[in-house]
């Protein structure tokens, strides 16, 4: 790990977060001076309540109780800093009060009192009271909390948001030439970011060198660093070149910039105070703060200094006054959640964020996952304006900060790396329109379809229904219902509401659409947007202009929510008044009562682009996206009400082999039947096991459209990537493959704009690192937590009550990863003889001293794998440097007494080697071979294990075999069928595995380049066939039916016809 590590050591509990109800206190103590039971112990029957009193004991009188606080408070206002339990009074309430604030441990008051009354019984000495545990929290927020402060949104709610300055405690960007699996080796950390708001400095010893502050190197030449970076454990610089000039003003210097000019650490010599007290006295050089001007030779242009000020040099030296300043970019995550335990919605939108400096391996950790604010009516926009407001005071004057590494202070300037959420929440970072409008893309500007032309009225529910492209799709949801109704008169005058139908779209049109459609866009940028939002304010600011603006955000397809708020204000204004002088004065009174910024707050975001830094959510494009999709369209459509086929996916499902997938056996009778109701981790496990169960069940071209996407995801999850130019090219051509896969399936999937957002993917892995970093599944879960102090708060003011408590500080404990075996076949007294290995490699292990062996059941690896004798492994190749093989797993051995012994780890790992090469044309995949070629590995030289699964395709495997069903964890008569395996030798390597897939995805077998302009071009023509076909079928049957009721009869005549008709 590159850098230092920051850990702010706090208590971290927000003053929102003491979960007390006001006058509860007062209830409970004539209750509790009666009986000594907590209150939800009072509502029970008179004979357990008096066996519960005379289980508590002598119950206190109330001058008792009252003595007792009085000593509790004495106590806790005479708390002793040197005492071994300060700031808490003792054991018992240091452990209670951690207790009451763990995230996922949520007391209420009741239950506290509940639980101290446990320990009263029990004769636990000095149990504290609850009023004791009230002083106690307020206390200890005073001291070492994390302060709420109040905010008066623009829009006119209230919400309150945690002090970034007292949660937040950093990194350098490392240049790992083309292998990228943290943050800061991605390009926008590397390169995109400004220099000034990366870390500014470095440390050597007791020099700080600042960038933008001239300094001296070993060999006497002068530069100027602009950028710290690592490479591996080396530390060096992007410098500008530094040129001594003479001018009619005196000797001065001449800054030349430069892109391609690095320096190590190790060859700086003086710092921009060093370098200024010896450069004319000792060097006769120029004072270091004279700088004349800057010359760019990409342009060939001379500016002025405008960096620093030359003479005092990086501001960042002063404030920091002699301590370390760092960087500390941050993942920031929007989401709504709902703060019920009952279906009925209560959105609360909330602000977390995760340190992207973090690790891989901790940044999705819930311990390292921080609360900022939640509020039920103020909304993102609106709440973000008070987070910016803080972002910019930490970013001008530094956050403080204790380095528990170190053990000193450090300066910190936190920073926005992206803006995660899903795709709703990103459009609304970005000031888009929504995945509805036309141009439904927030990062380039493809078009969908275009808005419903003038048509007779279709009813809702019409086959004709676009999921994207109308003027009313793109509308506010402040907007009337009835803007996606139009109103027609008929032939009798009367008014027809309804849908309008969409025009049918020509085979050209939509054959140009579609591959404008798999392509990359023109990307949007900042500028355009900040502009067209600019000019709709100035439409705004003029009498009559509500259609105009609303019609400029479905051309432009940008929607500035925090601004819609106040032109609607404006629309508002003169709404009602009749004459042009009495609109434009009511016009003018609302437009000199608007604050001076009332666009996004986001644009306030230093280096941020909402375009290009809100990127791709995984979760809900690929899983909950494509996989839920494709599911849902196999079970509900393709297999439809034929319960037998139902009942075989069900059972291949249920026999699906998970070893080496790192994930639960399936319950697959569930996933069918509830096909429309799963979960993210449900669509992982049928990522990697649809195709070896959907075979013979679909058509060839969804079954290639499965295999195509089960062959992409391990990409997208990849870990580590080790040559991230090779592995982008890869993934836009396996993107590419499964976009026209599923063209050629039908070309109806285009519909859903995540299949052309799903684009973008491998230009944000590129700048931000591997999809996982940017996963939000552990925000996700976090909802949990705040749905949890939503419900136990007293509901009245949840932006202020709910918070994360604990979760932080500094323990030294050394982490154990424990590697080895579990149990053992036999103790073997003689030599390897009688083993395996023995057998087939003789002679391989020789010890003089060591004679006895243990064969051992299975082994935990190095990566946490549980590997038994028999599966499949993926093993380092002794023979050859670099390269890898797939092998068997043969015999575990240990050999007694030796070092391997007393860790718990094995000494050596027989394998039998496999052949991949010869592929799987059903599932696409390499099949494995067995070959008569054993070796004998360490146990450190096993990478992973691998997932392997029987080529059913190609022997047509029925499910003769059954199993008896367990319940209630007893085996009962009844049985459920199994697959029965024909030939199960014949096996084939899952490359779809998630798990290792760096190591996995070496063995993939190359997807074909296929046509795209064919397939488009074939697509196109069934669809128009089946569009006119339904067209004419949906045009013929309203006539008939109309033709069956005659118009001038009675009331009863028509009702009795109507009925006909229905029954017809």
């Amino acid at each position: 790990m590159t850098g230092t590590f920051i850990t702010l050591i706090s208590y971290r509990r927000a003053e929102s977060a003491k979960r007390v109800h006001e006058g509860s206190q007062e209830s409970h103590s004539d209750q509790s001076s009666s009986t000594n039971l907590p209150p939800i112990l009072g509502m029970v029957d008179s004979g357990t309540h008096n066996l519960l009193k005379s289980i508590a004991g002598p119950s206190r009188s109330a001058d008792e109780g009252a003595e007792r606080s009085e000593i509790d408070e004495d106590e806790d206002d005479s708390l002793d800093p040197s005492a071994k339990w300060f700031p808490w009074r003792d054991k018992i309430t240091c452990t209670l009060d951690i207790l009451m604030h763990l995230p996922r441990s949520v007391f209420s008051q009741r239950q506290l009192d509940l639980f101290l009354w446990l320990l009263q019984v029990n004769d636990v000495d000095d149990v504290p009271s609850v009023k004791s545990m009230q002083t106690l929290n307020a206390m200890l927020q005073k001291m070492c909390g994390v302060d709420s402060i109040k905010y008066k949104g623009a829009l006119g709610h209230s919400y309150y948001v945690n002090s970034l300055s007292q949660i937040i405690s950093q990194f350098y960007p490392e240049d790992r030439q083309r292998g990228v699996s943290e943050a800061r080796q991605a390009h926008r950390w590397l390169h995109e970011m400004a220099d000034d708001e990366i870390t500014p400095m470095v440390r050597s010893g007791h020099q700080d060198y600042y960038i933008h502050e001239p300094a001296m190197l070993w060999d006497g030449v002068c530069c100027i660093p602009v950028r710290w970076f690592t490479v591996g454990e080396l530390m060096f610089a992007k410098c500008w070149k530094m040129e001594a000039i003479s001018s009619d003003v005196g000797q001065g210097w001449r800054v030349v910039k430069s892109n391609d000019y690095s320096v190590p650490l190790t060859e700086f010599l003086k710092t921009f105070n060093e370098f200024g007290d010896d450069a004319d006295r000792h060097y006769g050089l120029p004072h270091p703060s004279r700088i004349f001007d800057v010359f760019d030779p990409e342009t060939d242009t001379h500016s002025s200094w405008t960096y620093t000020n030359p003479v005092l040099g990086n501001r960042w030296r002063a404030l920091a006054n002699g301590c370390r300043t760092l960087a500390f970019p941050i993942w920031m995550y929007c989401d709504d959640t709902s703060g019920n335990l009952s279906k009925k919605w209560n959105e609360h939108n909330s602000f977390l964020f995760t340190p992207a400096g973090l690790p891989r391996t901790e940044a999705q950790k819930e311990f390292n996952i921080h609360f900022l604010s939640t509020s039920n009516i103020a909304p993102p926009l609106e709440m973000m304006d008070g987070i910016i407001e803080q972002l910019e005071k930490c970013q001008e004057n530094g956050i403080w900060a204790w380095d528990c590494l170190e053990n000193e202070p450090v300066l910190l300037i936190p920073m926005v790396l992206a803006l995660l959420g899903d795709n709703p929440m990103q459009s609304k970072f970005a000031c888009h329109i929504g995945l509805k409008g036309k141009l439904f893309c927030r990062v380039c500007w493809v078009k969908g379809t275009d808005a419903r032309a003038e048509a007779e009225p279709q009813p809702p529910g019409s086959p004709y229904a676009s999921s994207h492209g109308s003027e009313a799709d793109a509308t506010s949801s402040h907007g009337s219902a009835a803007a996606s109704e139009t109103s027609e008169g008929n032939s009798n005058g009367q008014t027809v509401k309804g849908r309008r139908k969409k025009v049918l779209e020509s085979m050209s049109n939509m054959v140009d659409r579609v591959k404008a459609f798999i392509k990359v866009g023109r990307p949007r940028c900042k500028e355009e947007t900040t502009a067209q939002l600019k000019s709709m304010f100035e439409e705004a600011s003029t009498l009559d202009s509500k259609t105009k603006v609303q019609s400029m955000r479905t051309e432009s397809g940008i929607k500035d929510t925090h601004q819609m708020f106040f032109l609607e204000k404006l629309f508002k204004s003169y709404k009602g008044k009749r004459g042009r002088e009495s609109k434009q004065a009511a016009l003018d009174t609302v437009l000199d009562s608007l604050p001076d910024i009332i666009t996004s707050p986001v644009w306030r975001i230093k280096g941020w682009d909402p375009h290009r830094d809100t990127p791709v959510e995984i979760l809900h494009v690929v899983l909950l996206g494509f996989v839920k999709y494709l599911w849902c369209d196999l079970v509900q459509n393709q297999l439809g009400n034929n319960e037998v086929k139902k009942s075989l996916l069900a059972t291949r499902l249920t026999s699906f082999d998970v070893s080496g997938l790192g994930i639960s056996p399936l319950a697959g009778q569930t996933l069918v039947q509830y096909s429309g109701s799963l979960m993210g981790r449900d669509f992982r496990a049928l990522a990697q096991a649809a195709p070896f169960v959907a075979y013979y069940l679909v058509s060839k071209d969804c079954l290639d459209t499965w295999v195509a996407l089960s062959k992409l995801i391990p990409l997208i999850w990849q870990l580590e990537i080790a040559d991230i130019d090779a592995h982008c090219k890869l993934l836009d051509h396996e993107i590419q493959h499964f976009l026209l896969c599923a063209a050629r399936w039908t070309i109806r999937w285009f519909n859903k704009p995540k299949f052309h957002i799903f684009l973008h993917l491998t230009e944000h892995i590129c700048r931000f690192g591997p999809a996982i970093l940017f996963a939000t599944e552990a925000f996700e879960s976090f909802n949990a937590i705040i749905r949890a102090k939503s419900v136990h708060s007293n509901r009245h003011a949840p932006s202020n009550r709910i918070c994360h408590l604990l979760s932080g500080g500094h323990f030294d404990i050394q982490s154990l990863i424990v590697s080895g075996m579990q149990g053992s076949k036999a103790v073997i007294a003689v030599p390897s003889v009688p083993t395996l290995t023995g057998q087939i490699i003789p002679h391989s292990i020789t010890h003089t001293n060591l004679s006895q062996f243990q064969t051992c059941r299975e082994m935990h690896l190095q990566n946490g794998d549980q590997c038994e004798v028999g599966q499949f492994v993926i093993s380092k190749d002794p023979q050859q440097l670099g390269a890898t093989v797939v092998a068997q797993v043969g015999e575990i051995l240990q050999i007694k007494g030796s070092v391997a012994d007393f860790s718990g780890m094995p000494n050596h790992v027989l394998l039998q080697v496999a052949d991949v090469r010869r592929p799987a044309m059903t599932y696409q995949m390499p099949h494995v071979d067995l070959m008569n070629q054993w070796g004998l590995v360490s146990f450190q030289d096993i990478l992973c294990t691998v997932n392997i699964q029987h080529n059913c395709a190609g022997h047509n495997c029925g499910t003769a075999n059954t199993h008896h069903i367990y319940q209630e964890w007893e085996r009962t008569d009844q049985t459920r069928p199994v697959v029965s395996h024909a030939v199960p030798q014949d096996i084939v390597l899952n490359t779809a595995q998630m798990r290792d897939a760096i190591h996995v995805q070496r063995y993939r077998q190359h997807s074909a380049i296929l046509n795209a302009d064919q397939i488009i071009t074939e697509s196109a023509a069934r669809e128009v066939l089946a569009q006119k076909a339904l067209h004419k079928a949906s045009d013929t049957t309203p006539a008939l039916k109309a033709a069956a009721v005659p118009r001038h009869i009675s009331r009863p005549q028509r009702v009795a016809a109507l009925q006909d008709t229905s029954r017809s």
